[in-house]
């Protein structure tokens, strides 16, 4: 599943790179991605009539020690729309098994 925003973003020339640099470092999507959308979900929106029940969002586990980058069955290097000129693409490897099918939504 590709949500249309993910999209955009990871194929604008001033957000690819540091895009793609979430691809193997989940630490680093960690730490980033909650203030980056904090910061996104307030554009044009009056902050003093929101109430904040952020407490109510659990922590994210962390993924085990031995999780690694993958793609999914039937998904390989060729598949990536390459779009950070400055960097290749990480080169991860994929899951055995038929294509992974994801229902229509």
């Amino acid at each position: 599943m590709r949500l249309q925003s993910d999209h955009l973003l990871a194929r604008d020339s001033r957000t690819a790179c540091e895009w793609q640099s979430f691809t193997n470092d989940q630490e680093k999507f960690a730490e980033t991605f909650p203030d980056v959308m904090g910061r996104l979900a307030l554009l044009g929106v009056d902050q003093s009539t929101l109430i904040d029940c952020s407490e109510v969002i659990p922590i994210a586990p962390p993924l085990p020690a031995s999780s690694r980058p993958h793609f999914p069955a039937g998904k390989t290097h060729a598949d990536i729309e390459q779009a950070c000129a400055d960097t290749p693409f990480p080169t991860f490897p994929t899951d055995p098994g038929p294509a992974t099918k994801v229902a229509p939504v």
